[in-house]
């Protein structure tokens, strides 16, 4: 083979890598690319407004929808309720079991109303139980907008209910979460981010040393006027609770207590 043959031969070769080697660069450049964060779906995020019961009321209604799933508590009516959502065009559609408030199961209820384009909700429940019926209005509320990052929920935080009962919790900047209680209750577990798009965040929760409120629990947390909220259920028990921040020397008081 003449020394122009060999030579042809070696730059087509050449030309043939060169070409492999920039599509090859094209793929992984493609392959690599930063997925963009799920689009909201419509009934996704933090709903707020009221509802009656029979003409009693009003009472407040604040829920988190999130993959179907809905997370609810009134303060006002001391209930709180866990739930699935269902949208199918504009008809809205839930099924909740009712809790009360730091307790336990003691109904459950069907809802059925719309979405409107103004992003708000309109709709009528029936409880099972009971046989309770009233109407429910919500609008979103855009606080759900805000994105949500862990180094956000890291601090102290503290929370005092109605019956005086004061919980503490110590959230890390990687969300592990470790408290106590002033019954002596322990409380154990993390917040996750769903979305860093959205403020909602994933909630895993034992609480043990705590009679028949001790066990695992699953929910969901936001931020909200500087507190962070979070609920939480499993079968016997749903618990609320908006805890505020606290400075170190605030904390630091409480413990020496």
């Amino acid at each position: 083979m003449t020394s122009k043959v060999i030579s042809t031969l070696y730059l087509l070769v050449c030309f043939v890598t060169l070409c492999g080697c920039g599509d090859t660069n094209s793929d992984y450049h493609s392959q690599s690319a930063v997925p963009s964060p799920p689009v909201r779906a419509p009934l996704d995020g933090l709903w707020s407004g009221e509802f009656d019961i029979g003409g009693r009321g009003p009472y407040d209604f604040t829920v988190l929808h999130l993959n179907g799933k809905a997370y609810a508590y009134s303060q006002h009516a001391k209930s709180m309720f866990v739930g699935t959502v269902n949208l199918e065009a504009e008809n809205f559609s839930s099924k909740y079991l009712l809790f009360e408030l730091d307790g336990g199961p003691f109904d459950s209820a069907t809802i059925i109303g719309e979405l409107t384009k103004e992003n708000e909700i309109a709709a009528q429940f029936v409880t099972s139980k009971g046989g309770d019926t009233g109407a429910i209005n919500l609008v979103y509320n855009e606080t759900y907008d805000l994105p949500s990052s862990l180094i956000k929920t890291k601090g102290n935080w503290s929370y005092t209910d109605k019956e005086g009962l004061t919980t503490e919790l110590i959230v890390q900047a990687q969300g592990t979460i470790s408290g106590h209680d002033t019954d002596g209750c322990e409380y154990l577990g993390y917040l996750d981010l769903i979305n860093p798009a959205y403020n909602a965040y994933q909630v895993k929760l034992e609480i043990t040393a705590c009679s028949s409120v001790s066990g695992e629990y699953d929910g969901v947390s936001f931020l909200m006027d500087g507190r962070l909220n979070l609920h939480i259920a499993n079968e016997a028990y749903a618990l609320y609770f908006s805890f505020d921040r606290q400075v170190e020397s605030e904390s630091a008081a409480v413990k020496t207590q």
